[in-house]
C-alpha cells in the first residue's frame, strides 16, 4: 500500500495529456465552483479535447485522515465515523 506517487509514479499527467493533444487545466480538486465556470468556459464545438487534471488532499475535511494513506483500507470504527460525519458537514454548512 502506499501514494499513487510511490507506487506508480505518473508525474507530469499534464505533460502527457498534452502530448496527446489535449488542452489541459491543473485544478483545485476542491473548488467546485472554480472547476464548473471552466468547464462552462469550454469551446466544445472546435478544437482540442479538455481534461481537467484535479489536485486533491485526500481525506481533506476529516481531521485524523487528511493525508494519511491508510484511510484507503483501514476500516473506520463508529466512533471515528460519526466524527468525519460531523466535520463534513460542518464544511458544507
Amino acid at each position: 500500500f502506499g501514494y499513487t506517487r510511490d507506487v506508480l509514479d505518473m508525474e507530469p499527467m499534464s505533460d502527457r495529456w498534452g502530448a496527446f493533444g489535449w488542452d489541459v487545466h491543473e485544478v483545485d480538486g476542491h473548488d467546485i465552483d472554480g472547476m464548473q465556470k471552466l468547464v462552462e468556459g469550454f469551446d466544445t464545438t472546435s478544437g482540442p479535447p479538455h481534461v481537467l487534471l484535479a489536485r486533491t488532499t485526500f481525506g481533506r475535511g476529516v481531521s485524523y485522515m487528511e493525508s494519511q494513506i491508510k484511510w484507503h483500507y483501514w476500516p473506520m470504527s463508529d466512533e471515528e465515523y460519526e466524527q468525519a460525519l460531523a466535520e463534513i458537514e460542518g464544511v458544507r454548512a
